[in-house]
């Protein structure tokens, strides 16, 4: 069970949980794996130019064992790799994102956990950011506006457009929201908008807008 379905009210109606995409996993893989071959090549490169001229040493850590021919370069740039995967790994296998009928509840960490949450009547608008790899590969990261408290960011969700219709929804059936049928659906259909466009179209007005702003 999650952890957003035992913190919910008894009052309070769960509508829908999100999880992150899994470009944090591609991400965290990415940099390990690419950092370690770098590593080996750099390592590689330095026994063949330099190893004649470094300093004889031999150390010996239990189950590793350095020397002037198996240098540490491959372990560090691995450790470094690791450092920069595991809070992507984390982030992916931690977070979710729950919309119920009166709020929006964000959680992530999985010992020393943090909740974010923001109710439903202080939203004021939604900026979703997808990047050039979001829109080819469906997610985007949300940011909500809300009044009186900091704005809340939520970490990059699989179609992210299908949590702001069910949030746009949730308000409109909110008894203390004053939001009309007209809203709701002139929303819809601006979401819906968003959603058909081509990616292709996004890239080419997403450079224009680029070469305007440097105007």
């Amino acid at each position: 069970m999650g952890y957003i379905r035992k913190v919910i009210n008894t009052d309070e109606k769960l509508i829908s949980i999100s999880r992150p995409h899994w470009i944090y996993i591609f991400e965290g893989l990415l940099c390990f794996f690419g950092l370690t071959i770098i590593g080996l090549i750099v390592d590689y490169y330095f026994y063949l130019y330099v190893g004649s001229h470094a300093i004889r040493f031999d150390i010996d850590l239990w189950l590793v064992k350095f020397n002037e021919i198996r240098t540490p370069i491959p372990w560090i740039f691995g450790f470094t790799g690791f450092a920069i995967f595991y809070p992507l790994f984390l982030a992916y296998i931690s977070a979710e994102v729950g919309l119920t009928n009166q709020r929006i509840i964000y959680k992530r960490n999985l010992l020393f956990i943090e909740i974010e949450q923001v109710d439903l009547e202080d939203i004021r608008a939604e900026h979703v950011s997808h990047g050039w790899f979001g829109w080819l590969l469906g997610y985007g990261r949300i940011r909500l506006d809300c009044r009186f408290i900091d704005d809340v960011r939520l970490p990059a969700l699989r179609k992210p457009y299908k949590l702001i219709k069910a949030m746009h929804t949730a308000r409109m059936r909110h008894p203390d929201i004053d939001y009309t049928d007209e809203a709701l659906h002139e929303n819809l259909e601006r979401i819906r908008y968003k959603e058909a466009e081509k990616p292709i179209i996004r890239i080419q007005r997403h450079i224009k807008q680029g070469f305007l702003k440097a105007a």
